[in-house]
């Protein structure tokens, strides 16, 4: 009822401040730009001399990201490194969650004996102030510092009473800003961590449409465009289709997954495309699919290599029989009767043949 009365009595320019006010901080943009915007119009409507706004850092415990009108930059910059954690007004300040004069927490004749008010305030002419400070939850978002100089009256409960209109705009837009300048930061992240992938990285939407690609993408749809007469794309839309989760292409190997945007949460398939290293034989893949003992594995590499029976004896340093003997038996094991059988079984499935 109180507020209502007060706003009755607004005279026309104060009514015609108001609006833009409300009209400015409804517009989405950078928070500094939003805060800097208001602040004339905020000068004028409270008939006042100075306004500094801060941004509160939870993490670092600070206020930061200043923006003012007529004061010093550089007592500014004093009040952020030294002043504000030797402030005996804002901490209290902060915790009204409405408008509040500052000799609501601290008699002016109290604050005018503070090393706060002496070798800050009064550096530029600051003598009564109001502060409004903006909360989203818990969680302080920013704050309007209001001033007037010495010669002017205090503040009052009409001012209180403008300020406090005015309030829920100012939440909401440094609420918007800072979600905005979250999801640019996520995607700012998500693009680099992307672009800078060593893997060639296509993204689709729902309608298997490519959404993205990074650098490495780019560079490698030329040969990916076109493998047996089938092109890239249609290859992707047939894997999708089919739900596999590997696949080759050419002389690459995709490997897909379904996952959801970082920026928005839509869901998209990711598709990661590498050249396909070369198939290797080694003496554990060989134990493992022909039941060899170690000697017999080393063996199989060494014929696979070229060398002849006195060859293998010297690089293992074995008998020249004892090489003889393991070939006898990986010959009835492997069910071959030449080196060039046993080459192509121990081949087979490693090389295309």
């Amino acid at each position: 009822m109180e507020m209502r009365n007060e706003l009755k009595n607004l005279r026309p320019h104060e009514v015609k401040l108001l609006f833009r006010i409300i009209q400015q901080l409804s517009m989405v943009g950078d928070q500094d730009i939003v805060r800097k915007e208001v602040s004339e119009d905020l000068l004028r409507l409270l008939r006042s001399d100075f306004v500094a706004s801060f941004v509160w850092n939870q993490d670092r415990q600070i206020f930061e990201h200043c923006v003012s009108l007529n004061m010093n930059p550089a007592n500014l910059a004093k009040y952020e490194s030294y002043y504000q954690f030797h402030d005996p007004i804002t901490y209290s300040l902060q915790k009204r969650r409405r408008a509040t004069l500052v000799c609501e927490v601290m008699p002016q004749n109290q604050l005018e004996r503070t090393e706060f008010f002496n070798d800050f305030l009064m550096k530029d002419g600051l003598h009564h102030g109001i502060n409004l400070y903006a909360y989203d939850g818990d969680l302080n978002i920013g704050d309007l510092r209001i001033w007037r100089a010495k010669h002017r009256p205090d503040f009052g409960k009409h001012e209180a009473v403008l300020l406090d209109t005015i309030l829920p705009h100012f939440r909401n837009a440094l609420r918007n800003t800072r979600m905005i300048a979250k999801a640019h930061g996520i995607e700012g992240f998500w693009g680099q961590l992307l672009e800078n992938m060593d893997v060639a990285l296509f993204l689709f939407d729902v309608d298997d449409r490519l959404v993205y690609e990074n650098s490495r993408g780019r560079e490698m749809e030329g040969d990916l465009s076109a493998v047996g007469g089938c092109s890239f794309s249609d290859h992707i839309r047939s894997v999708l289709k089919e739900n596999r989760l590997e696949t080759e292409w050419g002389p690459f190997s995709l490997s897909i997954l379904k996952t959801v945007s970082p920026q928005d949460a839509r869901p998209i398939t990711a598709v990661m495309a590498h050249r396909s290293k070369p198939k290797s034989m080694d003496a554990d893949s060989l134990r493992g699919r022909h039941h060899l003992t170690s000697r017999e594995a080393d063996i199989c590499i060494l014929v696979c290599k070229g060398l002849i029976d006195a060859e293998i004896a010297s690089a293992l340093g074995i008998a020249f029989s004892t090489v003889r003997t393991h070939l006898k038996n990986l010959f009835a094991k492997l069910d071959v009767t030449t080196r060039s059988e046993l080459i192509y079984i121990l081949l087979e499935g490693v090389v295309e043949i």
